[in-house]
């Protein structure tokens, strides 16, 4: 569009991630550079169709990228095309930047697709699956709250002899359970984008229990569990009636109810095979992962893609701001919108053993860049032999 004054739009849409506000105020302030002006839509897709619009200025967003959630307002809103087109030209708004994951994006990349109404993608999600991207925004800060916290887990699951169980968001891929397990440093992972056998986990949860007490003198372990694991042989959590479904037709996963019902399974299985119950400690993580402020990976680098999806606005819309690895350098990049909106799995890669439930060391390397070196489990028990 070549640089002449523009008024935009700015939303974010879907689950809330830590890098969030970063990306709000890179648009804005260098919208703002631009001579242009900038309307921030309330909670989503809702604020785009019905107009609800709040100028952004450079007070009203300085400084806000190391601050968690959306400024903005978040929801799972899925809009009418036809009358988000009519509210951007009641409103005069010349783009659209959407700061999302696959929902978000699949709609502005319909609009940019059927209408033609210019539109830029800030890649977000913490389940890290978007496509064209080394990695989407909000990811790094969801692994680094979830490695902690599984790491943590070692204490009771050694102080007690227990096994240590704990979910992760990751509504239908991989990545989240990948990342907790590997820098939480699990022993087992059931994952969700394949089905598992019950009693596969119950022998691998089983064998890491007892390892440890050959290398330790006391049984325990600690498990990471993929919210969307697929269990044969147990209920199912997902609700999948049309009360417990969202906006875009996803059912609704219980957490809470996978976890406990897979810690009571193990405790009946062990009863049986030993005539004492090998003992649990269930917990879910849910929007742990998405809440607090951002790492400064993803403080940096959202605030530079919101920078990007002006330029983009400005010189070729209908693409997305994207993260690149470079001779080992990670740098904003763009990519199509089209290609973003593809879904990632894990089960097209390496980084998951799914045979034996655990993390690879090629993980370890896809996310070295951006997570560092692997954390060390730290066992605080005195020798009893």
């Amino acid at each position: 569009m070549g640089g002449s004054r523009m008024r935009i739009a700015v939303l974010t849409g879907g689950g809330h991630v830590s890098a969030l506000n970063a990306g709000i105020e890179g648009i804005t302030k260098e919208a703002l550079n631009k001579g242009w002006e900038v309307l921030g839509a309330t909670d989503g897709w809702e604020g785009m169709e019905k107009g609800n619009f709040v100028k952004l200025t450079k007070k009203k967003v300085d400084s806000i990228r190391g601050y968690g959630g959306s400024v903005l307002g978040s929801g799972r809103w899925k809009p009418d095309l036809d009358a988000v087109v009519e509210t951007s030209e009641e409103y005069e708004v010349d783009g659209i930047v959407a700061l999302g994951g696959d929902d978000t994006l699949g709609v502005l990349n319909e609009l940019w697709q059927e209408y033609e109404l210019p539109s830029a993608g800030w890649p977000k999600t913490m389940d890290n699956d978007l496509g064209a991207t080394y990695f989407s925004l909000g990811y790094p800060t969801a692994i680094h709250n979830a490695s902690e916290v599984i790491l943590n887990s070692f204490d009771v699951a050694w102080t007690h002899g227990r096994i240590a169980m704990t979910t992760v968001f990751g509504r239908s891929t991989d990545w989240a359970a990948a990342g907790a397990g590997a820098y939480g440093d699990a022993d087992v992972v059931v994952p969700g984008e394949k089905t598992t056998k019950l009693e596969e986990i119950y022998e691998k949860a089983k064998e890491a229990y007892f390892e440890n007490e050959k290398d330790r003198g006391k049984p325990y372990a600690v498990m990471v569990i993929a919210e969307g694991a697929s269990i044969e042989g147990m209920d199912t959590h997902v609700k999948s009636d049309e009360i417990h479904v969202d906006e875009f037709g996803h059912p609704k996963l219980d957490p809470n109810y996978l976890v406990s019902t897979l810690s009571d399974t193990i405790r009946s299985l062990s009863k049986d095979e030993f005539g004492e119950q090998i003992k649990t400690a269930p917990m879910a993580l849910t929007y742990q992962l998405r809440n607090g402020k951002p790492l400064k990976i993803d403080e940096k680098l959202g605030f530079e893609c919101g920078q990007k999806c002006v330029e983009i606005l400005d010189e070729e819309p209908g693409k997305m701001a994207s993260i690149k690895l470079e001779d080992g350098d990670l740098k904003v990049g763009e990519a199509d919108l089209a290609e973003g909106v593809k879904i990632s799995k894990v089960s097209d890669t390496d980084y998951i053993d799914y045979e034996n439930l655990e993390v690879t060391d090629s993980y370890l390397d896809y996310a070295r860049p951006f997570l560092g070196e692997k954390p060390s489990r730290e066992v605080r028990l005195i020798n009893r032999d």
